[in-house]
């Protein structure tokens, strides 16, 4: 029997169990007479009046009828289905989960004869008896007894309404696969009951209370076969919830249970940047638009490393997707900077840079005319009657790290002579700049030898052995005197000099403690007086020189000289009469070494003005972590002792070292990006420069 191939199994048990299965002669008049099989059709049957629901309640064989049992009570009644398309449909329940089996077929009605079609094409006939508003009798050909012939029994049916299960909405969950392509996607299965299938819908709630109450609906679908729905308009929040409901021509099937997702683990698809182009003092970037229907803008990066991490600045935000072009005019203060391209959506997720999907980042040939050629400066000397500064530190020449001492002129921004020789170790090596007998000269300490070199060619001249001292660890020029002054671990010396020779004029103890040899430092004070201390004591000494350069006089003074890399802690104004502890922002008198006053701005001050009323200096503290969103900043401090005011004055770059030069004008030696100092080294790249600040 093919149209109810499902069906076959239980009736022809039912009958066999009820009825029996041996047959009698059947007389010309029986229905369950093969040979009647045609007769007593309905000819005035409708398709109409067949539409719908039927379950079959009696069956009857040879005139005896039997009740058809309910297989599982709470599944209800194995049903078929008659639909307008010319569809059949019938539906076996298997277990009392109320799992279903399915066999569909398409039917065709002619003077009350249904023909029952498979898709393969063969065809089975069922003969209609009886058909009202509420009742389906047919008879149908069943091999009851399995003996090869087909038994003519007769079906009652009754119009049935299924109570049918939800399946389908348990298996609404999130696709993955979308969300590996940074989208909010969902999948679910198919509806294939029983009833016809009218729509999906799609339900959101957002925010920190999700739920079905304040749920929109933000999408029907009408198309049964559909089972993917990808939010390409969601709210920028944190947490989103989603559920479905399901349709059929009975109303509501179902819905599911929320489902939770967080939107942090949304990101978007990596930017790809093409290789930027220089012209002059700009550089070009262009990049491919982001595809991400959640895009946000982008953001233009730029860095003194590739890695992105500690130093990193945002030189533009674009809110236009398709807007991808920048040109950046005020490229940084560094040699060969990086800049990458980054895409945000909307839950604040940023595309990677480090990624083999594309290229998201550059490193740009490009290095301004007033960067410096440093990248460690290890010492400076300030020229105080000319826009000069004198630089020692390490360059990188030909892909190698080369040590170099300079002449470089401010005003013009031009390294104007390279000194020819330079002692090959590195670190913090003082060098001052003397102007005497022997003209202006540049002097640099090292491996127990005072080095001089022309101020003006930076030419090489020799090196000088101190008479008498094995290992000295500073020195200082007294020009009121024409003396040097020298001292080791014990003993400080006075000095003449000849040329390339320094005699021996006096000497006297220091400190019984016997400090190490380095950290000494000397500062020449008015009518031949000179100060010395050591950065591991809490006292200085103050020399008295008389004109032949004896040491007339040695007095323990309570002034702290400290340590501090290339820069100085302790400074001097001899116009004002002061020293300036710049560790602890005190004012003290240098004629009587006593406490004048304090001021809490610049915390890190690094220059005095020349009438010694001002004092310059940046709030930038070489302690702080360097990371993006660090407090560093691109200003100079500027302390008024008349006024006991502070002014802040914004810089091009992050300023390390203040003065005031011989014109009067604010001089910081800055770096483009963050450093804890001159002496710190990031990737080899070059990024200090000098700046005149614009002060008020």
């Amino acid at each position: 029997m093919t149209h109810t191939k499902i069906f076959r199994y239980l009736l022809c048990a039912l009958l066999c169990s009820t009825i029996g299965c041996s047959k009698d002669e059947d007389g010309p008049g029986d229905p369950s007479n093969p040979d009647n099989f045609y007769k007593g059709a309905v000819t005035s049957a409708t398709g109409d009046d067949l539409l719908g629901y039927w379950a079959i309640f009696e069956a009857e064989y040879e005139g005896t009828r039997v009740p058809v049992p309910v297989n599982y009570a709470n599944c209800g009644r194995d049903f078929f289905v008659y639909r307008d398309n010319g569809a059949y449909q019938e539906y076996l329940y298997t277990n009392s989960g109320c799992e279903t089996i399915s066999n569909q077929l398409q039917w065709e009605l002619d003077k009350g004869v249904l023909t029952m079609r498979t898709l393969s094409g063969s065809t089975d006939d069922l003969v209609i008896i009886k058909l009202s508003a509420t009742e389906f009798q047919f008879k149908a050909r069943v091999d009851i007894d399995d003996d090869g012939e087909l038994d003519v029994v007769v079906l009652i049916a009754k119009r049935y309404t299924p109570d049918e299960k939800d399946f389908y909405t348990q298996s609404f969950q999130q696709d993955y696969e979308a969300r590996e392509n940074n989208l909010i996607g969902f999948r679910w299965e198919a509806y294939d009951g029983f009833n016809t299938f009218d729509k999906y819908e799609i339900y959101r709630s957002s925010g920190e209370n999700c739920s079905k109450s304040n749920a929109e609906l933000i999408a029907t679908i009408t198309d049964g076969a559909v089972t993917e729905f990808t939010d390409v308009a969601p709210p920028p929040v944190s947490g989103l919830c989603y559920y479905i409901k399901i349709y059929t021509d009975q109303g509501l099937l179902g819905e599911s249970g929320l489902r939770t997702l967080s939107t942090q683990f949304i990101g978007i698809d990596p930017v790809a940047v093409h290789e930027p182009t220089v012209s002059g003092n700009s550089i070009g970037l262009s990049w491919e638009a982001s595809t991400s229907p959640y895009f946000s803008h982008y953001e233009v990066l730029l860095s003194n490393q590739s890695s992105f991490y500690d130093e990193l600045q945002v030189v533009a935000v674009i809110d236009d997707k398709d807007l991808t072009t920048y040109t950046d005019d005020e490229p940084p203060y560094m040699e060969n900077p990086f800049y990458a391209v980054r895409a945000y959506n909307i839950f604040g997720g940023y595309s990677r840079l480090h990624t083999s999907e594309a290229t998201s980042f550059w490193e740009v040939p490009f290095k301004r005319d007033e960067i410096l050629p440093f990248f460690e400066i290890y010492s400076y000397a300030l020229d105080t009657a000319e826009p000069t500064l004198y630089f020692y530190g390490s360059i990188i020449e030909n892909g190698v790290a080369q040590i170099r001492l300079l002449r470089y002129n401010y005003d013009t921004q031009e390294t104007e002579s390279v000194a020819d020789f330079v002692p090959s170790i590195s670190g913090n090596i003082p060098i001052q700049v003397v102007s005497g007998p022997n003209g202006k000269e540049v002097v640099l300490s090292q491996g127990g030898k005072l080095h001089f070199y022309d101020a003006l060619t930076m030419e090489y001249k020799y090196a000088v052995v101190p008479e008498g001292i094995a290992y000295y660890g500073g020195f200082g020029y007294n020009s009121f005197r024409d003396v040097w002054v020298l001292m080791d671990s014990n003993q400080v010396y006075t000095m003449q000099r000849d040329n390339a020779t320094l005699f021996l004029i006096d000497q006297t103890p220091h400190y019984d403690s016997r400090p190490g040899l380095s950290g000494y430092q000397i500062i020449e004070l008015k009518n031949g007086q000179v100060l010395m201390g050591h950065s591991q004591a809490t006292t200085s000494f103050l020399y008295t020189l008389d004109d032949t350069g004896n040491i007339q006089e040695s007095q323990s003074v309570n002034i702290q000289f400290r340590w501090r890399s290339v820069s100085e802690y302790l400074l001097y104004n001899s116009t004002a009469d002061i020293l300036l502890d710049t560790a602890q922002n005190r004012f003290y008198s240098s004629v009587t070494f006593q406490y004048l006053n304090s001021f809490g701005q610049p915390n890190f001050p690094s220059g005095i003005s020349t009438d010694g009323t001002k004092v310059f200096g940046t709030n930038n503290d070489p302690d702080w972590l360097i990371e993006p969103g660090s407090l560093h900043k691109k200003e100079v401090v500027v302390y008024d002792r008349n006024t006991s005011s502070m002014l802040k004055v914004e810089t091009m770059g992050y300023p390390h070292v203040v003065f005031e030069n011989h014109s009067g004008e604010i001089i910081s030696i800055s770096s483009g990006f963050k450093k804890d100092n001159l002496y710190e080294n990031v990737h080899n790249k070059s990024d200090f420069f000098v700046e005149k600040v614009m002060v008020p």
